[in-house]
């Protein structure tokens, strides 16, 4: 601990502007004391895992830097952090992590992993490029000339094959073709992978990960790691590394989207009947080259049966396409009565797809061995298409299983469901959905259980000072020493902030839904938007319409300071055309919707005020949530004062944060919601925020105002 302090104190030292704050290097101790500690055998405590709350301006990643590459070089561990999102991992890579490095005096490398797809796979795009492969890859004149260039960019090594770095556009229609996914690589066969012409920038870049001290990956990167059993997508497994998962709540949100599954029926049909011709063509008695015939009958076998039971399923489907509500039908049958028949088809597909794997899984091997006995091109070709064919076979296989699992508990519960997607060209199409609806045990079992000690940190993870939401979520529960730590904030924000809830004569609620939005237009339009100061407002709207209506009620003068989030395509152009205006000392208002509430930095005279129209409960009713009511309901649980006012709470924390980002930021925060006093919920939602000044004060942001804009000039 006291190498931990001196490294501290030297960044404090040696860092321009660096401000000490207690919680950022009380953060870093928590988190080094709790990777210092070696976990029992069966990790059944929970005593190597801690939770921390950083609220916005502690520095965080600074504190798990400290902490975790300290900590790493002690134990002889690899240092892992998980973030949210790509964007993230860049930031990481790019500026916190050299910043880190250049004033701490600490040496380490560091590396950022990515999934396969972001990577080039040149036997991929020297297939696209030969069209070997028609049936699967049909390229147009521009796309082939885009694939010629990056083919003499990557061959003149101009490009390392890294996507985030692609030096041309590369849309929706070129990825497919230049990038492969696991199942179609050809991993040790393949060509660009030999010690003689190893140039496969994402084996490469595996490497570089087996050699680094710190990789810096993503949530749904470990998630994929973890659920293959960890050290296959990562080159290092879970019980030799240190983990941090940053953004930590999101992971298991993160996790359940993962973790479902889904596949397309018509679609499935047309690649199962193509799977089957594939290894066995019976109009002219044709065998997979090289593969014994009775194996290639079995396996053909099967995937008719398969295709008799999908076809089942899409009978089915099509003759109840009435059952249909907003295109969409649930699949549990406790909550929609009469679709018991599905689960018998599903458990045939199970069955049948099972026994598939199985032969399909020889017939991989046998390519395999004969491409690498015979460098033979036809079973190099059939390769990378049974790998097509199998990754296929994996989605309605996973779909299948879920469909058919027992449901018993909240805890234990599947959503299923099947969507109609229209096509522009009259066609329609089944998606069906299945997996599960609260994923802590698979969290528990492969993450928590398996890592040698692990950090989750975020600036939202405790509700009214209670980690219990995101404990549950986490599967962490039952875990009786795991650390939970929610830091104090270095801002003041009693001085720095007030808070208001105006009275509104109606409420945000579905029966005066539309009395309310013309209360708040006029509300907005005559006693907060009709300012001339040169600050940013932000305006949050959870609903799109409600926010054109809104807009649309503004006196012209008003609309003129606003920018519509709707009319703007890419999201920085109208964050660009807001800070411009506030450069040139004018008013700006942006009306934003979801995406504005999170991860949006706009400090100082860029956003004094805040505006929640309302208090962002989720009214839309998903599977996921029926599914999960419906066990609440069932074990005689709350799902609205257990669920719903916790997702509300972390929500309102988060769009509240967008207003005071550092220590020289004031303003105001306007909640228009009379529920947040009149709902017995209210307190709890209230007392979750940090502690703004209710006392209110008409003359506030003209006051920090007119001191913020001196201060700047």
């Amino acid at each position: 601990m006291q190498q931990l302090t001196a490294v501290y104190e030297q960044i404090a030292a040696n860092m321009p502007n660096f401000m000490v704050r207690h919680s950022q290097l009380e953060m870093a101790k928590i988190i080094y004391a709790c990777y210092d500690k070696e976990p029992d055998t069966t990790h059944s405590d929970g005593a190597n895992i801690c939770l921390i709350e950083a609220p916005t301006g502690t520095g965080k990643s600074l504190s798990y830097l400290l902490a975790g590459v300290l900590s790493a070089s002690k134990l002889g561990k690899k240092y892992v952090i998980a973030t949210a999102t790509k964007a993230l991992q860049a930031q990481l890579i790019d500026k916190d992590i050299p910043q880190f490095m250049q004033y701490s005096g600490l040496k380490f490398t560091y590396a950022r992993a990515l999934g396969r797809a972001n990577y080039l796979c040149p036997y991929q795009l020297e297939l696209s490029l030969s069209n070997a492969e028609p049936e699967l890859f049909a390229a147009n004149n521009s796309d082939r000339d885009s694939l010629v260039k990056l083919s003499q960019l990557f061959n003149s090594k101009r490009w390392s094959g890294d996507m985030t770095e692609a030096p041309l556009a590369i849309d929706g229609k070129i990825k497919p073709l230049i990038t492969i996914d696991n199942q179609r690589c050809l991993n040790n066969l393949c060509p660009f992978n030999q010690k003689d012409n190893f140039i496969c920038p994402y084996f490469k870049k595996r490497a570089e990960l087996k050699a680094v001290d710190v990789i810096v990956t993503n949530h749904s990167l470990l998630l994929s790691d973890i659920m293959l059993g960890g050290g296959v997508v990562l080159p290092v497994s879970p019980d030799n590394y240190l983990l941090c998962i940053d953004e930590g709540h999101k992971f298991a949100t993160t996790a359940t989207d993962s973790f479902m599954a889904n596949f397309a029926l018509k679609d499935s049909i047309i690649i199962c009947t193509r799977l089957a011709k594939f290894i066995y063509d019976k109009d002219v008695h044709s065998y997979l080259p090289g593969i014994e015939a009775s194996l290639c009958s079995e396996a053909a076998n099967l995937v008719d049966d398969l295709i008799e039971a999908l076809d089942k399923i899409l009978r089915l489907l099509t003759e109840n396409v009435a059952l249909f509500s907003e295109q969409r039908l649930l699949l549990n049958d406790y909550l929609q009565p009469g679709i018991e028949v599905f689960k018998e088809y599903f458990t045939q597909c199970v069955y049948n797809l099972s026994e598939l794997t199985t032969r399909l899984t020889r017939i991989e091997d046998k390519l395999k061995q004969l491409f690498k006995d015979n460098a033979d091109s036809i079973a190099e070709a059939n390769l990378t298409k049974l790998g097509f064919y199998q990754s296929e076979i994996e989605k309605i296989l996973a779909t299948s299983q879920y469909m058919i699992n027992r449901d018993d508990s909240r805890y234990n519960a599947n959503a299923r469901w099947v969507d109609i997607r229209a096509y522009n060209n009259g066609e329609s199409e089944f998606i069906l959905y299945a997996g599960l609806t609260h994923v802590g045990k698979i969290l528990a079992d492969k993450v928590f259980s398996r890592a040698y000690a692990t950090s989750v940190v975020s600036a939202t993870l405790a509700i009214n000072n209670n980690f219990d939401y995101y404990s549950k979520q986490l599967g962490l529960s039952s875990y009786s020493r795991v650390i939970y730590a929610k830091l104090s904030s270095s801002f003041n924000y009693t001085k720095q902030a007030q808070i208001v809830v105006p009275k509104f004569n109606y409420t945000p609620e579905y029966a005066y839904n539309q009395q309310f939005t013309q209360e708040l237009g006029s509300y907005l339009a005559t006693r907060v938007l009709n300012y001339t100061d040169g600050y940013g407002t932000l305006v949050l709207f959870f609903n799109k319409n409600q926010a054109q209506t809104v807009y649309e009620l503004q006196p012209a003068e008003v609309r003129a300071n606003i920018l519509l989030q709707t009319n703007f395509i890419a999201t920085q152009r109208l964050i660009n055309q807001h800070k411009e205006r506030i450069h040139q000392g004018k008013p700006s208002i942006i009306f934003g919707l979801n995406s504005f509430a999170e991860g949006v930095d706009l400090p100082n005279l860029y956003c004094m005020h805040v505006i929640i129209t309302k208090l962002p409960f989720e009214l839309h009713k998903t599977p996921l949530n029926m599914v999960q009511q419906y066990w609440f309901n069932f074990e005689g649980a709350n799902f609205f004062s257990e669920v719903t006012v916790p997702e509300t709470a972390i929500k309102l924390i988060q769009a509240a944060g967008r207003l005071i980002r550092d220590e020289q930021d004031y303003g105001q925060l306007t909640i228009c919601d009379n529920r947040l006093i009149s709902k017995g919920y209210g307190t709890m939602l209230l007392n979750s925020l940090p502690d703004f000044n209710r006392n209110y004060d008409k003359n506030f942001l003209t006051h920090w105002y007119s001191k913020m804009k001196n201060s700047a000039m």
